[in-house]
């Protein structure tokens, strides 16, 4: 008794028809039987071969070309990821360096108050030794009238002589102290005119600062490249002109690339990178959709290919004749 197997037929290829002459020939070492089910179960597994060798290189080359496109996400992620990380603390430089400019900016302004307070101080000091010398010259004209007096009563380190000695010595005390507090006064206006000219706008720290922030285009928004003005560029034309002609004669000399700029996220180069890793991100999952409905294909073809041998292996007439 024979067993029959029933398997779904294959749908043959379009290019069958052009070389069915071709591959249609009966095979001499194998010739065709009168047994219907061999012969035709034969003809679609050879079918059935082809399509899942066909199935299983192109599995193959989605799946190769699937590794490489996700190690390339994986690689643009990772630098588009250190971009934005640079341009973030880019962002926290410029923060930063607005606080000190504003911070620099007011102790500017109160050296410029120091400066003032301590002249005014000074011509206050200056006033009271002014006075006390004149108290002196006063004394010593009192005390030069009770010597010429010469009258014994009045002895001297005794009674009203002893006080006028005594206040004669606090004089002498009070003046002592009026060179010594002048230089500490000058000094004091030395040093407030040099914090405030290091410090001041136009030629000190607030200018560095500023040149800085120009450096950093800190007035420039993420995604106001074209429309941000910086009101430090103004403040810096000539300055930054300069600059801007030295790079330029060092771009002709380096061909380095990509060279940011700031902010990175107004730089082409950092857009560019965010569409290529979104392009891969997009094709690394129409792959692996791809990739999945290749491996059903295969596995399907492959049941196929097991059933028809199995089958054929049944009612092979060289197995059964002997």
């Amino acid at each position: 008794m024979i067993t029959k197997h029933k398997c779904e037929k294959v749908k043959e290829t379009p290019w069958k028809d052009k070389i069915k002459e071709c591959c249609d020939k009966e095979d001499p070492d194998n010739p065709k039987g009168c047994d219907c089910c061999y012969d035709t179960w034969t003809e679609e597994l050879k079918d059935v071969n082809t399509k899942y060798s066909e199935a299983s290189e192109e599995a193959l080359h989605v799946s190769m070309e699937l590794a490489y496109i996700a190690e390339r996400r994986d690689k643009l992620k990772i630098w588009y990821d250190e971009l934005t990380k640079a341009n973030d603390l880019s962002q926290y430089i410029c923060d930063q360096l607005e606080v000190m400019q504003d911070q620099i900016e007011k102790v500017a302004k109160n050296t410029r108050y120091a400066i003032k307070a301590i002249k005014i101080l000074y011509c206050m000091i200056r006033d009271f030794y002014m006075q006390i010398d004149l108290i002196k010259t006063k004394y010593d004209q009192i005390y030069s009238c009770i010597r010429c007096l010469n009258d014994p009563v009045l002895v001297p380190g005794q009674g009203i002589l002893k006080c006028l000695e005594e206040y004669g010595k606090k004089l002498d005390i009070m003046i002592a102290t009026r060179d010594e507090l002048l230089k500490m006064v000058m000094a004091a206006i030395y040093l407030a005119y040099r914090i405030n000219k290091n410090l001041a706008q136009e030629y000190g720290l607030y200018m560095v600062i500023g040149e800085w922030r120009i450096t950093f285009n800190c007035d420039e928004a993420c995604g106001n490249g074209d429309t941000a003005q910086s009101s430090y560029k103004a403040q810096s034309r000539g300055t930054q002109s300069k600059y801007e002609e030295e790079d330029h004669d060092e771009e002709k000399k380096c061909k380095l690339a990509p060279r940011l700029k700031f902010p990175i996220c107004n730089d082409p180069y950092y857009d560019k990178i965010k569409d290529k890793y979104d392009a891969d991100k997009a094709k690394v999952s129409e792959l692996a959709k791809n990739l999945i409905d290749l491996n059903k294909k295969k596995e399907s073809l492959l049941a196929c290919k097991q059933s028809l041998e199995g089958a054929i292996k049944e009612v092979d007439p060289k197995i059964r004749c002997n």
